[in-house]
């Protein structure tokens, strides 16, 4: 076997697909198939389990699949240590985000980045939250994006952008007009939010709670971009991160209005494997995005 086999039993894991495992690593279907059954006969026990969809590891291809990490990550560091001093980055930074400051903060460092080191490559992948912790925690990504982050086993948590809370209206809605307003003016206004189970609305709930404002709830969602859609549609407001509405307030389609009584903000934090060290290209890229958000 090969770091290309252990590469593509990797994908395949991760994607739970032979396909997208296979398109990941550039080779076809039925090419991954093959190479996971050659690799599963070397080693004399079933890594996959092909009865299941998506595809699921064995206990032992669970064992496997975490070492296999090991063995790529290590490699991945040892190979830029070599190339650093002979040209610029080249590697490969892994990155798991939320959707929201992934399409909207960290798609401006990305470019940022490249443009400065062209041979270097950011795959970012765009993860429900619970997800983006897994990623880390299984090494299928060197850093995650996360908001209102919290260190978690083996994770490591670093302070990056605290995001304000505007309110987002419509053109048509009454509101919509001011750049400034009381909480108590949302009193039984229709409202669109987060799913209960997270974060951002437990806060958003505990914000309302504290100063006695009962909105009249519509639609509940698990991401922005959703909320967004909902909005267009509807005479209701909802309470989201300025970052995620920005380029629609350009455009007309919504309007904010910063809270003159409540100062409401959301954390966002990049985590990371404490025990494990980074790539000169995860480091370079992390140290952009630190500055970056120092200079905001």
């Amino acid at each position: 076997m090969n770091l290309q086999t252990l590469e593509v039993f990797c994908e395949v894991a991760r994607e739970e697909s032979f396909s997208r495992g296979g398109a990941a690593c550039g080779i076809t279907q039925s090419a991954a198939s093959q190479l996971m059954a050659h690799l599963e006969r070397k080693l004399g026990f079933r890594l996959i389990d092909r009865k299941r969809r998506p595809l699921r590891l064995t206990a032992e291809g669970e064992v496997y699949y975490r070492g296999c990490q090991e063995i790529l990550r290590c490699h991945r560091t040892t190979l830029e240590k070599v190339q650093q001093g002979r040209k610029d980055l080249s590697g490969t930074v892994r990155v798991a985000s939320i959707y929201s400051t992934g399409l909207h903060t960290l798609t401006r460092y990305r470019e940022e980045f490249l443009e400065r080191y062209p041979q270097a490559s950011v795959r970012l992948e765009y993860l429900h939250p619970t997800k983006v912790y897994d990623a880390v925690l299984n090494d299928e990504a060197d850093i995650g994006v996360i908001s209102y982050p919290r260190p978690r086993g083996d994770l490591r948590v670093l302070r990056w952008v605290e995001e304000e809370m505007v309110l987002v209206s419509p053109p048509s809605h009454p509101l919509s007009r001011r750049r400034k307003i009381r909480v108590r003016e949302l009193e039984g206004v229709l409202f669109v939010t987060f799913d209960r189970d997270l974060k951002i609305r437990q806060e958003i709930d505990r914000a309302l709670r504290k100063l006695q404002v009962k909105v009249q709830l519509l639609s509940e969602f698990d991401n922005i971009e959703t909320i967004k859609g909902a909005l267009e549609i509807s005479s209701a407001v909802s309470i989201l991160p300025r970052p995620s509405v920005e380029r629609e307030a350009r455009r007309g389609t919504f309007f904010l209005a910063r809270f003159e009584d409540l100062e409401l903000r959301r954390p966002v934090g990049i985590i990371h494997r404490r025990r494990h060290g980074f790539t000169p290209t995860c480091e370079r890229f992390l140290a952009c995005l630190l500055e970056g958000a120092d200079e905001s």
